[in-house]
């Protein structure tokens, strides 16, 4: 049952069993779980000691074990004699030349208590009254059950030394429930990726983020993949291995003792698979967290890793986290147009966007106030997104109206200009100090081709150049609306020469309705063509009410010339009375067809 006894132990002065009154446990752990410790103090009450005996130790031993348990549920246990939080002693040393007290447990099941009595007439006072609480003991016994079910603990005191309880003994029990430890869960553990080699931690945001890299080998790491064990209380959870294959192309590298934050360069060009390196790990020592890195081996192509961790406790083995997708490109192949946004550049020696001279890293993350000409995009062989060793050069074809651009790789950080990140560069250009609106160019972008370093891979790109808003118009897709119908406002603006105004030039900054419509434009925007439109695709509402109503706008050339626009909301009582009318009609055709029927039948 767990009990130790003792078949052999010095001799020391027989101790009175009437000393000891009573014996109270507490169960210390609030909720016993299995795999985890359970701790019970002990105390117990005692008599007073008067006038010791000279030379000799009084022994008191208590011995406590798992007398019950579930099928299957043996375990032992141990004391600590200063685990409570209070220590409250059975005896404390009283009067005497060198009166003392000494405990003793340990991973033994016997607890003893000594009182020293190294010369005549020494005291020791007993503990008459303080039982056992969660807080409060003498000692604690403590056990760690590995099965769920309820366990007794029995702490008698052995007066005799032989290791059974006699009947004059005293003893006592108390009954503990243990329940199952909350193990792994795959629904409170994560697997999330983050691309590129730098020693960010990942997101939900970035798990989101599709990755593309390279397939060439290299110490830079492709993608990470932080893995974070928990069990079902969302506590971390340390009692797992780890298990990850990619399928396709590349290989993993697992390092346990890389937690939160990923380590950069933990690739290589020449790897050495092992257990913990090569395109499967099986059942490798996993902390609660740690690292999944995923490099390039060469190839490219689609590869999907998937991440299995197993509770080495319950030995189950549960998916973490989504299938995680990575595509390794190969060497550029095409270029090609993939967005045009502002190809009417403005006259005068100015970039597209009309402020400062466009930089690389401007144009990789765009903004409400920069945004890009054009945007291109690199494929391999396979027709796969792939990113440049160098950054696309753009060469004018006519230097008179096109004087130079730059390009930058996308990072896919607006949500208004980007286009995809890997493989898409975005691309603006500065007008000739001498072009003039109506002028043209065709402009090339280009790249060394990989497979052949004496030539180029290039994409050209049509540019015109337009002036400043000399002159804008204000019009609706029709004249008559019903009630509240949706309705499409443009307004077209030309520069001084007749030609659209340059993209990027600003609209007025409100459309103002005579009678109350709803949508209309209330802050600028910009021209793409010479023109601006709202309500293509709704928004926009004719005004409620009947009869004609008038848009004006305040005009952006130089004067400042108000824009006018009239049109109409037919009446929505005029249908109505048309109905009513026809129906009167009806109804006296309907009394002369009645009329005429009883006149033939003689009816008066």
């Amino acid at each position: 049952m767990g009990m130790a006894f003792i078949t052999s132990m010095p001799t020391f002065a027989a101790q009175n069993a009437a000393d000891v009154n009573s014996i109270s446990l507490a169960t210390v752990t609030t909720s016993p779980v299995t795999g985890a410790a359970v701790a019970v103090n002990f105390l117990a009450t005692t008599d007073n000691i008067a006038n010791a005996a000279t030379d000799a130790d009084f022994v008191y031993r208590f011995i406590g074990y798992v007398s019950s348990f579930p099928a299957g549920g043996s375990v032992s246990g141990s004391w600590n004699t200063s685990a409570p939080t209070t220590d409250t002693e059975i005896f404390v040393a009283g009067t005497g030349t060198t009166p003392s007290v000494t405990e003793g447990g340990g991973a033994s099941s016997t607890y003893t208590v000594t009182l020293d009595s190294g010369t005549d007439d020494e005291d020791y006072t007993g503990n008459a009254s303080t039982v056992a609480t969660a807080a409060v003991g003498a000692a604690q016994f403590s056990f760690n059950p590995a099965k769920v079910g309820t366990y007794v603990v029995t702490v008698f005191n052995d007066a005799d030394n032989n290791g059974a309880q006699g009947v004059t003994e005293v003893g006592q029990t108390i009954s503990i429930t243990v329940a199952a430890a909350a193990g792994l869960s795959a629904g409170t553990s994560t697997a999330l990726i983050i691309g590129g080699n730098a020693a960010t931690a990942a997101s939900t945001t970035t798990d989101a983020t599709a990755i593309a890299a390279s397939r060439t080998m290299a110490a830079a790491n492709v993608a990470n993949i932080q893995v974070s064990a928990k069990d079902s209380d969302n506590n971390a959870y340390s009692s797992v291995a780890l298990s990850a294959t990619i399928s396709g192309p590349g290989y993993l590298s697992w390092v346990n003792a890389d937690d939160a934050t990923p380590v950069a360069n933990s690739c290589s060009a020449t790897p050495t698979y092992s257990a913990t390196v090569g395109q499967s790990i099986t059942s490798q020592a996993s902390d609660a967290t740690g690292v999944l890195y995923i490099c390039a081996n060469g190839v490219a192509g689609t590869a999907t890793v998937t991440v299995t961790l197993t509770d080495t406790v319950s030995l189950v083995s549960t998916q973490v986290g989504s299938t995680k997708t990575v595509t390794f490109y190969g060497s550029p192949a095409k270029l090609e147009l993939a967005k045009s946004v502002w190809t009417n550049i403005r006259s005068g020696g100015v970039w597209q966007d009309g402020a400062d001279a466009d930089t690389e890293a401007e144009l990789r993350a765009l903004s409400a106030t920069v945004t890009q000409s054009v945007t291109i995009k690199i494929t391999d062989s396979a027709g796969r997104v792939a990113n440049s060793s160098a950054v696309p050069t753009v060469v004018p074809g006519n230097t008179a109206v096109i004087a130079q651009g730059v390009c930058g790789l996308d990072d896919n950080s607006s949500t208004l200009y980007s286009s995809g990140g890997t493989g898409f560069y975005n691309c603006g250009f500065q007008s000739a100090s001498s072009s003039k609106s109506g002028d043209k160019d065709t402009v090339t972008i280009r790249i060394v081709d990989p497979a052949d370093a004496t030539k180029f891979l290039t994409v050209t790109v049509n540019l015109t150049i337009g002036g400043a808003v000399a002159s804008e118009v204000i019009t609706t897709d029709k004249a008559t609306y019903a009630p509240g119908e949706n309705m499409v406002l443009t307004i077209t603006a030309k520069d001084s020469a007749g030609n659209p105004a340059f993209d990027g030039a600003a609209t007025p900054s409100a459309v103002v309705a005579s009678k109350s419509a709803i949508g209309l434009p209330s802050a600028a925007s910009f021209y793409v063509a010479g023109k601006k439109s709202w309500g293509s695709t709704g928004g926009v509402y004719a005004p409620a009410l009947g009869g004609t109503f008038t848009l004006t706008a305040t005009g952006t050339d130089a004067a400042a010339k108000t824009l006018t626009a009239t049109a109409s909301v037919t009446d929505a009582n005029a249908g109505l009375l048309t109905q009513i009318d026809a129906l009167n009609a009806k109804i006296v055709a309907l009394n002369a067809l009645i009329a005429k029927i009883m006149k033939k039948l003689g009816v008066k």
